[in-house]
């Protein structure tokens, strides 16, 4: 397949993830066999079963984060990497060319790995800036981790790339592909 193909792909990747969550998480509890509450991480904040978990949260003194300030730049840079992807396309495949379409890969790799340490920070904020006191007590700070499981009481909690986040994946994945044919 052409670098142009694969840069095409990538931008309609890339552009696509806008319109899906991002991040996931997933919270069961042995109380609660029947349900397990969701919580998805979109451009435009956090959705699904809010209001049960920071209900729940509010007991082991975890701050639900409200605000997610942190996704107005990532939309940015989401749309400015769509743009200089469907622009790598169009380059032509001469020297500039490669250069840009490879520089265009490590923008969007640099920006998978900047944007999985702030979610990784997020979480470690979530898991240990709690309130003292909170009615339980006895719960030890935590830190889930980016992809996985985590207990957290009687809750395991995962968390894991959503569609908009795998999608970016993907480009990434298509990106570099298109970088090594353009080299080649």
């Amino acid at each position: 397949m052409k670098a142009r193909i694969l840069y095409v792909a990538a931008a309609a990747l890339v552009a696509a993830a806008l319109a899906f969550p991002l991040w996931g998480f997933a919270m069961a509890a042995p109380q609660y066999p029947d349900e397990t509450l969701h919580l998805q991480i979109s451009r435009t904040g956090i959705a699904g079963d809010v209001h049960e978990v920071s209900t729940l949260q509010h007991f082991i003194g975890v701050r639900f984060p409200t605000e997610l300030p942190e996704l107005r730049w990532a939309t940015g840079a989401i749309v400015a990497l769509a743009a200089l992807l469907l622009l790598g396309a169009c380059v032509g495949a001469g020297t500039v060319g490669r250069v840009y379409r490879v520089l265009c890969s490590v923008a969007l790799v640099t920006f998978l790995v900047a944007s999985a340490a702030v979610v990784q920070a997020r979480l470690y904020q979530v898991g240990h800036d709690r309130d003292p006191n909170a009615p339980l007590r006895g719960m030890r700070n935590f830190t889930p981790p980016l992809v996985g499981p985590v207990k957290v009481g009687n809750f395991t909690v995962w968390s894991f790339p959503h569609i908009g986040g795998v999608l970016l994946v993907v480009a990434a994945v298509l990106t570099v592909a298109g970088s090594r044919k353009a080299a080649a």
